[in-house]
């Protein structure tokens, strides 16, 4: 029955148009003509962190390099009760840094988003970048980004997050194209202006826009999502959101150490989703989790309905066209095209590792560095 094979070609159809109009968006969009500002502007960098100290000496030695007018740059850490040292090695790391400061959350409050709001409450300027403690930077990571906000005025502007170089392990080059599938897909919506994805990682926002944007964020239901949050606030009332794909302004994370530890990250920033209250983001969720569900019982559907074997077979070929279309743009920008040797065995698993997502968020719940969402 070849009608047995239409659902499944008509989800795969719908990603890819989906997929390819992100990734024509990311190719459309520009970054700053230089990666210096005119005319440097105050900023104050914040970094909420909990139980970091493996990647703060290196993260701290990067903020000292950056190449911007020191009187100009202010770096806070919010340090979310670290129980590993992170605390007293951070405050030995700053002693020296007259504009580097670290904050203790106080007790009774915890949470990266607790933690962003102590930031920028103690904050002394007006434009935030907001960046994790287990990412490094590049010299000119602060400079483009004002550089790219003084040619395009914005309120949020979104960059670049991909994984270090490693060992080149598989685990290693899945992630990064997984995370880079992400970053691609994020990147290309902020063309039409209508973002789907963004990453606290690396994002500069204005504080005006974080205080307009609080009663969009269920601050005591999640604690996590920040960074979606604001952003589906700011698209809410009507500001303009953009992204900096320059190389410069591009943050990397240290991959995780596990299968384990991927599949929970990935279980926490999905476990938000139908909270965002946007209905196209959650519609676009839907048709990629289904769609995934759907490749991966085509061998199901073949046992089954045999003679629908071209409908299937051209599903499973479209949809490995628009991803790879995707990555090869992002991969580019990136500078890490190398990674796409790994591909095929990487979606190869990428199925199965979609698979014990869905379980995890419906039977495990989120948790992060021991706590329980």
């Amino acid at each position: 029955m070849l009608s047995a094979a239409v659902p499944v070609l008509f989800f795969t159809l719908l990603y890819a148009a989906i997929m390819v109009r992100y990734s024509v968006g990311l190719r459309r969009l520009e970054p700053p003509s230089s990666a210096r500002p005119v005319k440097p502007i105050p900023v104050s960098l914040i970094i909420p962190f909990r139980n970091e100290s493996a990647h703060l000496e290196a993260l701290v030695a990067d903020l000292s390099a950056q190449v911007y007018p020191p009187e100009k740059l202010e770096v806070l850490f919010i340090d979310d009760h670290s129980d590993d040292g992170s605390g007293e090695l951070l405050k030995d790391l700053l002693e020296e840094m007259p504009r580097f400061g670290c904050l203790e959350l106080p007790e009774g409050l915890s949470g990266k988003k607790q933690a962003i709001q102590l930031g920028i409450r103690k904050a002394s300027a007006s434009w935030i970048i907001q960046t994790d403690a287990d990412c490094r930077l590049g010299p000119l990571f602060v400079s483009s980004h004002v550089a790219f906000l003084e040619q395009r005025p914005s309120d949020l502007v979104g960059g670049l997050v991909t994984t270090l170089e490693g060992r080149g392990t598989f685990l290693e080059m899945f992630e990064r194209l997984d995370i880079l599938g992400l970053a691609g897909t994020g990147a290309g919506s902020f063309y039409y202006r209508r973002p789907v994805m963004c990453s606290g990682a690396n994002l500069g926002y204005s504080r005006e826009l974080y205080l307009e944007t609080r009663r969009f964020d269920p601050s005591n239901a999640l604690a996590s999502g920040d960074d979606m949050f604001l952003m589906i606030g700011a698209r809410k009332l009507g500001k303009r959101l953009s992204f900096n794909i320059a190389r410069e302004a591009m943050v990397k994370t240290h991959p995780v150490p596990g299968v384990r530890s991927l599949v929970l990250q990935r279980i926490r920033w999905g476990s938000k989703t139908w909270r965002y209250g946007m209905t196209g983001i959650q519609m676009l969720a839907l048709v990629v989790a289904v769609t995934n569900l759907l490749v991966l019982s085509i061998p199901l559907w073949l046992v089954l309905f045999p003679s629908g074997w071209p409908l299937l077979l051209a599903a499973l070929l479209i949809k490995t066209l628009a991803d790879v279309f995707m990555l090869h743009a992002v991969t580019g920008l990136t500078g890490q095209r190398k990674a796409l040797r790994f591909f095929l065995p990487a979606v190869l698993f990428y199925y199965f590792y979609q698979l014990a997502i869905l379980a995890g968020a419906l039977f495990a719940g989120p948790g992060w560095k021991g706590r329980k969402f």
